[in-house]
């Protein structure tokens, strides 16, 4: 719709006047010019009026901006203005039911990551399989890099696209994760006839306890701004009170991921942050291929061996036997998802989740003379050893 300058600015002081009067007389201005406006805040308006009218032509203009997104501003900091008025758009679409193209998606995942999970579970599984295999690949790559800040979003949504993956039992997917699992084995080294020590070396931080939200303030002039946040089994009750919880979004391996709206100004507590993908959500999702609960899986995340020591053969051969143990244990997981029809046989041939052995020397050292572990050469490459210079006796 063409429009003078001079129409363009009246319409423009009409909403923001009525906009500082909590636009209570915005009713009667056309939306179309707002939403193509360059001005940030006349499009926030544009798009929050939108969200209870009939006009498929408006839900058009947001579907482009979207499209139109630069895929290069990552954080509200960075240009704010724009930030707030998309996030106006994004929540009107999602009210709405609306469904934004794949790439929409693509353009805002980064700055917008859990709104982009929401969209893409709106499309037709032969578009959304193709976003959530791309995000959970970005995902183990962000992982072997071991990047904070924007690499915990990717982790994030990486780890809701294979529970999605997961759920619908898609092949090729999981050979992926079974070629990213770990199980480490803590092997502690005592003297014969002494007790060895025990050891977490996974999933071992306690949980925080939770701490109430609190609310800031929101912009004068501009519409009231929402965003979404995703949460891992969230309960009806904790350390704050009663909680709410929202639409499901996943549910694989015993966990479910939930979304909520709110207010973009509510300082979060973040207390149920949905985890990455790791070696404990990882060993959950191929429990849930399996269709066993977590606890029957044939190896844990982590196992623990007292392997008292008397001399190098013995030692050697302690160790030989627990690797080839523990190996087998993998072997059989492998060969259970590949009867699932999830793997090839190339893939069931050729992929097995890691072993990780770590050795932990807890012999007395009162001997000079007793001599250093020997170093332990595994037969597989997906099995690495290593003797930890921690937590040993001194």
């Amino acid at each position: 719709m063409a429009m003078s300058r001079f129409s363009l600015t009246l319409t423009a002081a009409l909403i923001l006047g009525s906009a500082a009067a909590g636009f209570a007389q915005a009713n009667s201005v056309p939306l179309e010019p707002l939403l193509r406006n360059q001005d940030p805040r006349l499009e926030a308006i544009g798009a929050w009026k939108a969200l209870n009218t009939q006009d498929e032509g408006l839900i058009t203009i947001m579907l482009d901006i979207v499209e139109r997104w630069d895929p290069w501003q990552r954080y509200r900091s960075e240009d704010g203005d724009r930030y707030d008025a998309m996030s106006v758009i994004l929540d009107t679409l999602i009210q709405r039911g609306e469904v934004v193209s794949p790439a929409g998606i693509v353009a805002i995942q980064h700055t917008f990551p859990s709104e982009a999970l929401i969209l893409a579970r709106r499309l037709p599984w032969v578009d959304q399989e193709k976003l959530l295999r791309a995000w959970y690949e970005d995902g183990r790559v962000y992982d072997r890099t071991r990047v904070t800040n924007e690499g915990s979003d990717y982790l994030m949504i990486a780890r809701v696209s294979a529970m999605i993956l997961t759920q619908h039992r898609e092949q090729g997917f999981a050979v992926g994760l079974l070629a990213d699992s770990v199980m480490r084995l803590s092997v502690s080294i005592p003297d014969d006839g002494s007790q060895g020590l025990s050891r977490c070396l996974v999933d071992c931080e306690a949980k925080a306890p939770c701490s109430p939200e609190r609310g800031g303030m929101q912009r004068v002039g501009w519409p009231h701004f929402f965003h979404y946040v995703l949460e891992e089994n969230r309960p009806s009750r904790d350390d704050t009170g009663r909680l709410i919880i929202g639409p499901l979004l996943a549910a694989a391996g015993g966990d479910n991921i939930t979304y909520r709206r709110v207010d973009t100004d509510v300082y979060l507590n973040n207390c149920y942050y949905p985890a990455p993908l790791n070696a404990v959500t990882r060993h959950r999702l191929l429990a849930d291929m399996l269709g066993i609960p977590d606890r029957d899986m044939a190896w844990s995340i982590q196992d623990d061996l007292v392997l008292p020591w008397t001399n190098d053969r013995q030692f050697l051969a302690g160790m030989g036997e627990s690797s080839a143990l523990e190996e087998a244990k993998l072997h059989s997981t492998v060969q259970a998802i590949y009867a699932k029809g999830l793997l090839t046989k190339v893939e069931a041939a050729s992929t097995r989740p890691k072993l990780s052995i770590i050795v932990f020397d807890d012999r007395q050292k009162t001997d000079p003379s007793k001599p250093a572990l020997p170093q332990f050469a595994p037969q597989d490459l997906r099995t690495s050893y290593r003797i930890s210079k921690l937590n040993s006796l001194p």
